[in-house]
């Protein structure tokens, strides 16, 4: 039980002490819930109520209240039936309810203090010195947070008082000697190309989240049609059997998986559904009775083919599960002289509670003293969770704030670097859709590239899928397997995009995403497996192949209060051939 909890702590990024581990085997025999129970607990509550702070005896006795609390509650609502008679409120009612204090506090909405009359100083002019770049002996313009906000009181001081900047925490191949960073082939650029569906129509203005019913079902249609068409290949038959078929003998079927909401608002074993497609159960649902599986791994909206009996009519007793083949590694000519230098990070790229992009300004700082051929910067820039952009804090508008960190970016950044800008929709001034289009290109430096979330790049042969979205950590939320003990998870998460072949195959998808069908349909596909996948997420930060794509997890340039990880590679090839070294280093 140990080891499984530490193994749950440790997929946030989450290293508890020998006695905190003892409370929490405490809590799991108290309360009798399971370690990813608790732990999924933990990390809601140490984000809305403590600013992400580490487990420890003190904060472990508080969270206990709250778990206390919020299960009764849920034993609470199961055990009581509902009321025949419905709570009618009038005004009187509805004033308490708004004015009551404790609903705030139960959100860990934060009190602030008026800013009003705060001392505020440009720092566009003025810079002062940033002594970090004494002795590097750089040549380029000294830059500090400054120039991206006005001097504000905030945390930056915790991130400048670190201790463990530029600690490698992830290499691979793990036991490979020290890389050499420094650029060979100076005068070298990368060629840099867009794979797949052209941008235009999500360049071009259009309503998105417009889309009507029948479209929508159309998209998710195809979809099935398209994966089952492989999976009829993979098990050698001819034709699938409606799922609603009375039959004592193991048949084929396929669908999509989903909850059933009248047995719990999330998936689980009692509330497997599988939805046919039209042509062949006429878009009916039937429930699945999984019992016999030894193992399994389900999640809402994944398209599967299931074999097995249903000898009533209404429920299928599933034997086995077969899902679509993963597509082999897309070979092509590789045209790299000596080695493709690559830097990755992503947003945000400033503190929870400021916006004075300290963190930004140390990886302009390790781009120019590395001089990488490409570095791929992943949004969100001004993000939509920020604390002073929640409360309006600001001394600019959205538009103009991230406009002065493209300025940043664009006059500090050496022109031989190429650079890659990928947007997000937690970009508050931008479309909060997925996916979400490039950014506007007008006075673009020559070495700047903007791109869509998600894409596929071609680099010279060696192709690159990224998004910004945290997919991985959306589908550890939904998904139920039983696997065998020590299995990989955050493995088989990946390969689960590369099984639907799409950039987010969660659907519905989480409560905080707005996904455009439509444009998913073109723009979120991943057809075939790339070289190298990038999917940054707050889960624990990796490499590691899976189905011969190298997958990097930096996580970001941010965690909680302090400095994140960005990613660096080096990638050499000829011919078909691709070799790649990479490391996750803390900012």
């Amino acid at each position: 039980m140990e080891e499984h909890l530490l193994n749950e702590f440790e997929e946030f990024g989450v290293t508890p002490s020998k006695k905190v581990l003892e409370k929490c085997i405490e809590l799991l025999k108290k309360y009798d819930i399971t370690p990813d129970t608790l732990v999924n607990h933990w990390i809601g509550y140490t984000a809305t109520k403590l600013n992400d702070e580490a487990p420890s005896l003190e904060n472990m006795i508080l969270f206990e209240k709250d778990l206390s609390k919020e299960l009764s509650a849920k034993t609470k609502v199961k055990s009581e039936p509902l009321s025949e008679s419905p709570i009618i409120h009038n005004i009187t009612t509805i004033n308490q309810i708004t004015e009551d204090d404790e609903l705030l506090v139960g959100y860990g909405t934060p009190v602030r203090k008026s800013s009003v009359g705060a001392k505020r100083t440009s720092g566009l002019e003025g810079t002062p010195q940033n002594k970090r770049l004494a002795g590097l002996g750089q040549t380029y313009s000294v830059h500090t947070p400054s120039a991206f906000s006005p001097s504000t009181p905030g945390t930056s001081s915790k991130f400048s008082s670190r201790n463990n900047a530029g600690e490698i925490v992830v290499k691979y191949p793990a036991d490979d000697a020290a890389i050499n960073w420094a650029r060979s082939n100076e005068t070298w650029e990368p060629d840099i190309q867009l794979h797949g569906t052209a941008e235009t129509k999500l360049t071009t203005k259009y309503n998105y989240m417009f889309s009507r019913l029948r479209d929508k079902f159309e998209v998710l249609e195809e979809q099935i049609n398209d994966l089952g068409d492989l999976m009829k290949r993979k098990l050698g038959i001819d034709d699938f059997e409606p799922n609603r078929v009375l039959k004592s003998e193991t048949f084929h079927t396929i669908g999509r998986i989903c909850c059933d909401a009248t047995s719990g608002s999330r998936l689980n074993t009692s509330s497997l559904l599988l939805e046919g497609p039209r042509n062949t159960s006429s878009g009916q649902s039937v429930p699945l009775d999984v019992s016999q599986l030894r193992e399994f791994s389900f999640f809402p909206g994944q398209v599967i083919a299931v074999e097995g009996s249903n000898p009533t009519g209404k429920k299928m007793v599933v034997t086995s599960i077969t899902t679509p083949p993963i597509n082999r590694v897309f070979k092509t000519d590789v045209s790299i002289e000596g080695s493709l230098n690559i830097m990755v990070a992503c947003g945000p790229f400033t503190l929870p509670d400021d916006l004075e992009f300290a963190p930004l300004v140390e990886f302009i700082q390790q781009v120019n003293a590395l001089l990488p051929h490409l570095v791929i910067i992943m949004g969100p820039f001004v993000d939509v969770k920020n604390k002073k952009v929640e409360c309006g804090d600001l001394d600019y508008t959205y538009q103009e704030q991230f406009d002065i960190v493209m300025r940043e970016l664009q006059s500090k950044i050496t022109n031989s670097v190429q650079v890659c800008i990928i947007p997000s929709w937690r970009d508050v001034h931008y479309r909060a859709v997925y996916p979400t289009p490039p950014f506007p290109q007008e006075n673009k430096s020559p070495n700047f590239n903007f791109f869509s979330d998600p894409c596929v790049l071609n680099v010279n042969g060696v192709f690159i899928a990224l998004t910004s979205t945290d997919i991985l950590f959306h589908l550890s939320k939904e998904e139920i397997a039983v696997t065998p003990h020590g299995s990989d998870r955050l493995g088989r998460l990946v390969s689960h995009l590369f099984s639907q072949q799409s950039f987010y195959p969660l659907n519905p998808p989480s409560e905080e995403m707005s996904i455009d069908l439509e444009q998913a349909e073109d723009h979120c596909k991943l057809s075939f497996t790339p070289h190298l996948l990038f999917v940054p997420s707050d889960l624990r930060h990796f490499i590691k192949n899976v189905s011969g794509c190298v997958v990097v997890n930096m996580e970001r340039a941010v965690k909680g209060f302090c400095g994140g990880t960005y990613s660096r590679l080096q990638i050499t090839g000829e011919s078909s051939s691709v070799q790649i070294k990479a490391e996750i280093v803390r900012l």
